[in-house]
């Protein structure tokens, strides 16, 4: 936990003013003098407000002179990649497209939100951001996959897996106490995703100590996730004229994936 006299620079980068308002009121009423703000209209004034290393910017996908997507990269550069940035945009029920979304995250977007906005969602997970657990081992990119999800499951612990393939696809899956909440990949969701990124055979995986997602779409317990798509994938390879040579049967045994890499000290 912070000290109490730390305190963080908050940029709000929103094209409405009234809602930047909006979130500056929730923000003081819930964090108080922890926090500074500034508000930034336009893209101008992101860039030139950016200086400060705001610890969270919240970008609009659309401010009145540049769209928020051009804006995460020089934003990025200038907070550095230890601040968050907090892509803001879509709305109803459709919410950020799902190619948009991708290429927000690998712009550099620590975290989505779909408009309207769910306050209580937004604190939560600026909460996480500004105030994270240590993580047990803060070394974990190089294991695979599944052996990182049943780790954290283990540990029952809040994660952000992102998932940035070879060919620029991204997924993300969102653990909670451990439990996987919500799984996206492109416009899939849930268990079709999880398949999709079990497939994935080259990439970088980037881990988040915070579950950044509101969503929460996985109603299946994190270990029947795991072997149902394991058993899913060994039945296709098994059906694959030649896969054999490559991906033999048997790869996701069940007793193969009972994985204890965080288990010890």
């Amino acid at each position: 936990m912070a000290k109490e006299e730390e305190k963080f620079v908050i940029l709000l980068a929103l094209g409405k003013p009234e809602e930047a308002v909006l979130f500056e009121q929730h923000l003081l009423e819930k964090f108080g003098d922890a926090l500074e703000i500034y508000r930034a209209p336009s893209g101008f004034d992101a860039m030139s407000l950016a200086m400060n290393r705001p610890k969270v910017v919240l970008l609009d996908q659309r401010l009145p002179d540049v769209m928020g997507l051009d804006m995460i990269e020089p934003i990025r550069e200038q907070i550095g990649e230890e601040n968050y940035i907090i892509f803001v945009g879509g709305s109803g029920r459709t919410g950020i497209r799902p190619g948009l979304r991708d290429e927000a995250l690998k712009r550099g977007a620590t975290a989505l939100f779909d408009r309207p906005v769910k306050l209580d969602l937004f604190i939560h997970t600026l909460t996480t951001l500004l105030y994270p657990k240590p993580p047990e081992h803060p070394h974990l990119n190089g294991l695979e996959l599944i052996d990182l999800i049943q780790a954290y499951h283990n540990k029952r612990v809040d994660r952000t897996l992102r998932v940035f393939g070879a060919d620029g696809r991204v997924g993300s899956i969102y653990m909670t106490l451990g439990e996987v909440t919500h799984i996206e990949c492109g416009a899939q969701h849930g268990f079709n995703a999880m398949l999709e990124l079990m497939n994935w055979r080259e990439g970088e995986i980037r881990v988040y100590d915070a579950c950044l997602s509101p969503e929460r779409t996985n109603k299946l317990p994190t270990q029947n996730l795991i072997l149902d798509a394991a058993r899913e994938m060994d039945e296709d390879q098994s059906r694959s004229p030649g896969s054999g040579d490559e991906i033999g049967p048997g790869l996701f045994d069940e007793d193969d994936l009972d994985f204890s890499a965080l288990d010890g000290d």
